[in-house]
């Protein structure tokens, strides 16, 4: 049951919900779902293989809104910081701003709203995944098929410390090299090993060519493992990469690049592999979404803040809803800094005021469809 906002930021934030912390992230459904319900709204949850359910929740009939927003956070519950006032209009905790702050800004917005809406002409639809940290490998096809039935799609990620909406954001996708080599005692039998760690360093070398600032291309070689011991000539090695764009169309072209490039034999003796994995396609600003971007721009100054839009290289759903045709825009949610670091900080004070433009946007944007 909703309370207050800051009630329910501090009980969200102490529900810890990593991305590969299934049960967790269901703990954090529940409660996400019991207070969509307090609002009227029908839900439902969705079952992934590995991550938690996706939490759907309908209310009304005809022309549909989306609502996006997720309930996982990169920290695991081992590293996870639980909710901490810091005085001064500021607080600490894991996903405060990334985002279970949007969410409640979300719920609270609605609240103000629904009694207004005439919910027989136009329906709204909210959905929060549990894998967006991860690149939403199992909710895409349902924020996809929400977006095709909606008209337009409204994000609640996290703005700037200083007020900042997007929609452009970067493609990503992810990458995993491995190496296999020729273990051996690394001083007596060195000339005849191959030594996988020597391949892989030599093979993100190479990847790291790819990075071409005029075109808006990057790579980054995220995380390394590999080798038994200092003594051993490593018999395997591998690492996890990940490269952006937001060009669409050079997605392919990079993914062949990186094939070619991969194909090569660093040292002699040493194969390497390749496994694409999760992506979220690019997204830039369109005609569609500029209208939504008019929108948001105007009732901030109304409110005497200077909000900007700020094509952003960080991956986000908005571009996965943008695929359908529609117009999207994100960055609704809290104010604040230190994203995916435990110095996650949330300005609270400014949460009235997100509420605030947030219930004003959502019946303008319903306003603009059905006029």
């Amino acid at each position: 049951m909703l309370t207050t906002p800051l009630e329910t930021l501090k009980t969200y934030i102490d529900q810890p919900s990593g991305s590969f912390d299934r049960e967790d992230v269901r703990q954090m459904a529940e409660i996400i779902r019991a207070d969509f319900e307090s609002l009227g709204f029908t839900t439902e949850l969705i079952e992934g293989k590995v991550h938690g359910p996706v939490l759907r929740a309908r209310i009304g009939q005809g022309p549909q809104l989306m609502l996006m927003g997720h309930m996982d956070t990169v920290f695991p519950r081992n590293v996870y910081v639980p909710y901490k006032d810091l005085g001064n209009g500021k607080a600490m905790g894991s996903g405060v701003i990334d985002m279970k702050g949007g969410v409640v800004i979300m719920l609270y917005a609605l609240k103000e709203i629904l009694p207004k809406l005439d919910l027989s002409r136009v329906s709204l639809c909210a959905v929060i995944n549990p894998d967006e940290e991860v690149g939403s490998p199992e909710s895409h096809d349902v924020i996809l098929g929400t977006a095709k039935e909606s008209f337009a799609a409204l994000s609640f990620e996290p703005s700037s410390a200083t007020g900042r909406f997007t929609c452009a954001r970067k493609g990503v996708t992810s990458v995993r090299v491995s190496c296999e080599g020729k273990p051996g005692h690394a001083g007596a039998e060195y000339t005849k090993c191959f030594s996988a760690i020597q391949g892989l360093c030599a093979q993100i070398t190479k990847l790291y060519e790819l990075r071409d600032d005029t075109r808006e291309i990057s790579f980054n070689a995220g995380k390394i493992s590999g080798g038994t011991a200092e003594n051993v000539v490593a018999p395997s090695a591998e690492c996890a990469c990940e490269f952006r764009y937001f060009d669409e169309a050079l997605k392919p072209q990079l993914m062949e690049r990186i094939r070619e490039i991969c194909a090569e034999e660093p040292v002699p003796g040493v194969r390497t592999t390749l496994t694409f994995g999760a992506s979220h396609p690019a997204i830039d600003l369109n005609e569609k979404s500029q209208k939504l971007l008019d929108m948001a721009l105007a009732i901030t100054a109304s409110q005497g803040r200077s909000f900007v839009h700020e094509r952003t290289g960080g991956a986000g759903d908005i571009s996965i809803a943008g695929q359908a045709g529609i117009g999207v825009l994100d960055g609704l949610g809290m104010l604040g800094t230190g994203m995916h670091t435990v110095q996650e900080t949330a300005d609270i004070s400014s949460m009235p005021q997100q509420i605030e433009m947030a219930a004003r946007l959502i019946p303008q944007v319903i306003q603009s469809m059905l006029s």
